[in-house]
């Protein structure tokens, strides 16, 4: 997809994730969107895009993000990168892929990032985290991205080349 289509899409979601859902959904809670945007268009599109959309993803939330800057490009670099390596026609086709994706994708990213964070100093209370924002996040992120991913079918189906005879 085009970089003048793709760096709007990323401030807005970077936007919305950061200054619209801490008002509207407070608490630890929150869905993923950019999360749900990285793998969404790895299973939708895959081509290596969804790495790229990570990393630039990941750098605008650690612009607008107190943590470690590099925790969000890293995490979502990788989570693209797995995205991408992952994507068949069988993604497209079946819904519960994208759903089964977006479930272990959350946990891999919500881990990942609490282990950089312990490694760097922080105390973290594993059991606390887990079960109180790793799991309620991830079954949110995957009760929502049926209609994400309905969303980037859409767009896909708009953006990519058609063959013209």
């Amino acid at each position: 997809m085009s970089p003048y289509l793709v760096l709007p899409l990323l401030i807005l979601v970077t936007l919305a994730q950061t200054t619209l859902l801490p008002i509207f959904v407070p608490g630890p809670v929150r869905p993923d969107l950019m999360l749900m945007l990285v793998v969404g268009w790895g299973v939708v599109h895959g081509n290596g895009q969804a790495a790229l959309w990570g990393l630039g993803g990941g750098l605008l939330l650690d612009l607008f993000s107190g943590a470690p800057f590099g925790l969000h490009t890293f995490g979502l670099g990788g989570i693209g990168w797995l995205a991408d390596v992952l994507q068949t026609n069988f993604f497209r086709s079946n819904l519960l892929i994208p759903l089964a994706t977006i479930f272990i994708a959350t946990l891999l990213y919500h881990i990942g990032q609490a282990a950089v964070m312990q490694v760097l100093g922080y105390t973290i209370n594993w059991a606390f985290y887990s079960f109180n924002v790793v799991m309620p996040t991830a079954i949110l992120n995957t009760a929502l991205m049926p209609l994400v991913y309905w969303i980037l079918r859409r767009l896909d189906r708009v953006v990519r080349p058609r063959l013209t005879w």
